[in-house]
């Protein structure tokens, strides 16, 4: 089996603090036969709420909603994968 940790972040800057509508992530893989979810976790900068659903094909999806203007918006998510498959 194989082992895996994803970091995706990505990082936003603005030349004054500007207001962030409501954002729709999909960056939660999705488990499958030969793949394994352990743990994943998102986190936001400016402080956000985070909503989680899934769509129609099954996808976790994540809405994020901001309280305060910022001049900086990060998203990071790191997600720990258990891959079976053979190769």
């Amino acid at each position: 089996m194989i082992d895996l940790r994803i970091h995706h972040r990505t990082t936003y800057r603005y030349r004054q603090p500007v207001g962030l509508g409501p954002h729709r992530l999909m960056l939660r893989p999705r488990e499958a036969r030969d793949l394994k979810l352990l743990s994943s976790d998102i986190v936001v900068t400016p402080n956000a709420t985070v909503s989680w659903t899934n769509d129609v094909a099954g996808n976790a999806v994540a809405t994020v909603t901001f309280g305060t203007p910022s001049d900086t918006l990060v998203i990071d998510s790191i997600a720990h994968v258990e891959l079976s498959a053979v190769t």
